[in-house]
């Protein structure tokens, strides 16, 4: 019998003038947020891939000259396109996109797409995902408000019932209408989707690529459904469409639009972001540590000389300046990580109090899923930029010890292209998602527990309407 109800309900919502303007808009807006990615993407390709030859050609070409002034010319390290962020940039606007590999200092990544924009273009930027984020529960809820509130109005609620239909048959029968026509729409979508984010990746089609997809998929089919299941719960508190109508236009504010917003405001003052001038100047305190402690100097410089019985520097096999360099290097980097490290846990403190108002919207989940799933996430864009560092770091060393192994003859001591070649290309390869799933349990947890709670209220309230028009029901 539900399937029966489920069938009819469909029936009707084809019949209903305000369904397929509704679809064809999504369409559109779907299309449009397609267009408009690729076309942004396809230019940042050009330009990262443009740059990365550029940059290699210039350090190949800078001649002959001391290592370590090569190590402060230095290159950069460029982070590849994600294999998703067509459906989902996440934070690929405002996050730095490259990373200036130099000697003696951990810079910040640069190149943020954001600082080009316009201040409307920040608040228009059409995307897949902020579509079925923010654009699918209203759709949603635009086609179900009467789902149960139209059928009380119109008294057809009450002759279902006198057939015999009991309570849980017509609540299956109303979810499998809202999540048929739900899945109809959004399954193809998305995989039109997923395959135009892929196939426009200049890595192509991976394993972890699809896996990627699906589970994108799974989260948003999840969300939509949540979506459904409150649309038939509120509907089932009313007795016409037009207060069912109200009930969920605010329920759409307050879960997509003023949740969000509620949560990043709260985890900002909680957890301030340290001012930029101050983390500068923890970097540079960081950069300068061998520096500023002669005796520290002192004493490495004699221990030098016990190792290799030697009564002044001069009389050294090997370059000590360049030996201090690198010594300076390694004192600096735990520095650095301290620094770095302690910006990292601004932003985790701020991600979990975001994930606290997930109580109030799953939305919030929702929308860290998919930055996650689309690898447009700060986490992994930290994993960039700690891999740069790593880079930077063990190229640095690299260019230090040829200094210092081959510079006996002091800062006129040069090395050509042969040992800039040996300066490899930094290539970075996000860890697979199945590697790092556990860093977004919490989130999924959220959404299974919103799931959950979403059925179980819509079928409670279902059953109330139905005893309210049926008592003996």
């Amino acid at each position: 019998m539900s399937k029966a109800i489920a069938n009819k309900d469909q029936l009707l919502l084809r019949r209903e003038s305000l369904v397929k303007p509704l679809l064809i808009a999504t369409v559109v807006l779907l299309a449009a947020s397609v267009l408009a990615g690729l076309q942004r993407e396809n230019v940042f390709d050009k330009e990262r891939a443009a740059a990365s030859i550029a940059d290699k050609e210039v350090w190949m070409n800078q001649g002959d000259r001391n290592p370590h002034s090569a190590a402060h010319f230095s290159r950069y390290a460029f982070r590849p396109a994600a294999s998703l962020s067509l459906i989902d940039p996440g934070t690929n606007d405002f996050a730095g996109q490259a990373v200036w590999m130099e000697a003696h200092y951990q810079d910040p990544a640069v190149f943020r797409r954001a600082e080009d924009a316009s201040e409307l273009g920040r608040f228009t930027l059409l995307t897949p995902a902020f579509l079925l984020l923010v654009g699918g529960p209203l759709l949603i809820f635009l086609t179900m408000h009467g789902a149960i509130a139209g059928e009380r109005e119109d008294g057809t609620m009450r002759q279902l019932l006198a057939t015999g239909v009991g309570a849980g048959q017509f609540f299956q029968g109303k979810l499998r209408s809202g999540l048929g026509m739900t899945m109809r729409v959004y399954t193809p979508a998305f995989f039109v989707l997923a395959l135009f984010s892929l196939f426009a990746t200049p890595g192509g089609v991976t394993a972890d690529g699809a896996i990627r997809a699906g589970a994108m998929y799974l989260t948003f089919a999840i969300y939509l459904a949540i979506c459904v299941a409150i649309a038939i719960a509120v509907s089932a508190m009313y007795r016409t469409r037009q207060a069912a109508f109200l009930a969920l236009a605010a329920t759409w504010v307050v879960i997509a639009v003023m949740a969000p917003r509620l949560a990043s405001d709260v985890a900002t003052a909680v957890a301030p972001q340290p001012d930029a001038r101050v983390v500068s100047n923890d970097l540079r305190a960081a950069s300068d540590i061998w520096y500023a402690d002669k005796d520290r100097q002192e004493r490495i410089q004699q221990s030098v000389l016990d190792e290799y019985g030697a009564v002044d520097i001069d009389s050294l096999p090997i370059n000590y300046g360049a030996y201090a360099l690198q010594v300076s290097e390694e004192l600096s980097n735990p520095e650095f990580d301290r620094v770095y490290g302690g910006l990292d846990s601004t932003y985790r403190l701020q991600e979990s109090v975001v994930r606290l108002f997930s109580v109030l919207s799953p939305t919030i989940p929702a929308a860290g899923l998919s930055r996650a799933f689309a690898g447009t996430d700060r986490e992994h864009q930290r994993d960039f930029t700690v891999a740069a560092e790593l880079h930077r770091r063990d190229m640095i060393k690299m260019l230090n010890e040829d200094y210092m192994l081959n510079g006996q003859a002091g800062p006129v001591y040069t090395a050509n292209a042969e040992l800039w070649a040996l300066f490899e290309d930094f290539a970075f390869e996000p860890r697979a998602i199945a590697a790092v799933a556990g860093r977004y349990l919490g989130d999924f947890v959220a959404l299974l527990l919103w799931a959950a709670a979403a059925l179980f209220v819509a079928q409670v309230l279902v059953g109330r309407a139905v005893r309210s028009e049926v008592p003996t029901a």
